[in-house]
């Protein structure tokens, strides 16, 4: 938005009245808008430090043309009746501070859903990687499986105690074996299960 664009005048223009008290009420504000309006481009541009000064301004003016809409809505239906406020500028600064923090905030809160969509295709993508690699510890498990079905009694005994943790001396000492003995014989039986399954 230019300068132009983005001044308070062309928001406040279509509020014309034949009442002179509301014409008055809305021209103390359109001048007020008019010597604000630098101080607010200032404040979003120290703001919104990251951005380009063109995005900044163009946030400014969408919240300040809101603000001035709205005060200007309520003269209208107050009949120009409320009390006078002390300080007008202070009063629209006040205004536009609080809804220029909540614009930035959901402007915010709408990047990071933003950057949540954008992690989620990458999950996806793992997800993908982790699906092939569950099929792939499925298949182990099924191979496992058969492998240890093929065994014989005593070389089960023996995987199932390596799978429970216990050492080769513990193994060797319950078969009545030495170490030495109950790692050759169970080599031997995975030997033998190979050459069964071809590999």
């Amino acid at each position: 938005m230019s300068d132009s664009e983005s001044g308070p005048e062309w928001v406040l223009s279509k509020f014309r009245f034949n009442d002179p008290t509301l014409e008055r009420k809305i021209t103390e504000l359109n001048s007020a808008a008019k010597r604000l309006w630098p101080h607010v481009r200032s404040h979003a541009l120290k703001e919104q430090s990251r951005k380009s000064s063109d995005e900044a301004i163009a946030i400014a003016a969408e919240v300040w043309e809101s603000v001035l809409r709205s005060v200007a809505k309520t003269i209208v239906r107050s009949n120009a009746r409320t009390s006078r406020v002390r300080d007008l500028d202070a009063y629209l600064f006040g205004i536009f501070h609080h809804r220029f923090n909540r614009a930035l905030r959901k402007e915010r809160t709408r990047n990071a859903v933003m950057q949540q969509v954008a992690l989620g295709t990458d999950l996806e993508k793992l997800r993908q990687v982790s699906d092939s690699n569950s099929a792939q510890d499925i298949e182990r498990s099924v191979q496992i499986r058969e492998a240890v079905e093929g065994m014989d009694e005593w070389s089960r005994k023996v995987w199932a105690a390596r799978q429970y943790g216990y050492s080769w001396k513990e193994i060797a000492i319950f078969m009545g074996l030495t170490e030495a003995q109950a790692k050759l014989r169970f080599r031997y039986a995975l030997a033998r299960l190979r050459e069964k399954f071809g590999l």
